[in-house]
C-alpha cells in the first residue's frame, strides 16, 4: 500500500472499546468511598446528563466532578486507583470484543489512534489490558497541585483533533470510530466514520456532517 492510499484509523474508547464510561467509574468508586463529596457532586452529574454532548457545558461539569471525586489525591494513590481500575474494566463483559478486534487488525495494516476524553493514565491500564499494548493514546491528562489533581488538557471536541494531529496523525485520511456527537469536529475532517453502538440522535448528528458514515452494531 502506497503512503497516499494508506488509511489512518482513529478509535474512540469510551461506547465504542467498551460500553461503560472509563473516567466515570473510575470517579464513582473515588465518590463512593465519600459520601460528602457523592451529594456535592449530584448537581454537576445532572448538569453533565442534561447538556449535548458537543456543547460546552457537559466536558465543564465533567472537569468540576473528576477534581471534586479527586481532591487531595497524590500521584501515586491516583495512579495506583487508575491503573487498577483500568485493568479491571478490560476484564468485564462490557468489552466491546468486535471493536476490539478492529482496533488490533487496523494496527498492523496502517497509523492507529485512541483518542479519547478519558484520563491517559486509565485509559492506557485499559488498553493494556486488552491487548493493545502498542496502539497510541491521544487522551486528557492531570496535573497535581496540593489540593489534588485537576484537568490540564481535556481531549474532547476540537481538542482531540488538534491531539490527533499533534502526535503525526492525518485525520484527513483517517476512518474514525466513534458514538458520540462530540467527536463531530473529527468527524467534519475524517476521510469516513464509522458509528459504533450509537445512540440515533448522535448518529443522525454524525450523519449531518461526516464525508461518509456508515453504522455498525457491534458485541
Amino acid at each position: 500500500m502506497s503512503s497516499a492510499e494508506t488509511v489512518t484509523s482513529i478509535f474512540d474508547l469510551d461506547g465504542v472499546l467498551t460500553r461503560e464510561d472509563t473516567m466515570a467509574s473510575l470517579v464513582s468508586s473515588s465518590l463512593a468511598a465519600c459520601p460528602g463529596r457523592l451529594v456535592a457532586a449530584s448537581a454537576p452529574f445532572l448538569l453533565a446528563q442534561a447538556a449535548p454532548p458537543d456543547g460546552a457545558l457537559r466536558p465543564a461539569m465533567n472537569r468540576a466532578i473528576v477534581s471534586l471525586a479527586l481532591r487531595g489525591m497524590t500521584r501515586r494513590t491516583y495512579e495506583s486507583l487508575a491503573v487498577a481500575t483500568g485493568h479491571a474494566m478490560a476484564r468485564r463483559t462490557t468489552v466491546v470484543e468486535q471493536a476490539v478486534a478492529r482496533c488490533r487488525s487496523a494496527g498492523l495494516h496502517g497509523p492507529t489512534v485512541v483518542a479519547t476524553a478519558s484520563e491517559e493514565t486509565l485509559a492506557r491500564a485499559f488498553l493494556d489490558g486488552l491487548g493493545l499494548r502498542g496502539i497510541p493514546l491521544a487522551a486528557s491528562r492531570l496535573d497535581f497541585t496540593r489540593r489534588g489533581p485537576r484537568l490540564s488538557a481535556h481531549n474532547v471536541g476540537q481538542a482531540k483533533v488538534a491531539a490527533v494531529r499533534a502526535m503525526g496523525f492525518v485525520p484527513e485520511q483517517a476512518v474514525l470510530y466513534t458514538d458520540s456527537a462530540s467527536d463531530i469536529p473529527l468527524a467534519r475532517v475524517a476521510r469516513r466514520t464509522v458509528t459504533v453502538n450509537a445512540a440515533r440522535r448522535s448518529s443522525s448528528r454524525l450523519a449531518a456532517v461526516a464525508n461518509e458514515i456508515t453504522h455498525e452494531r457491534w458485541t
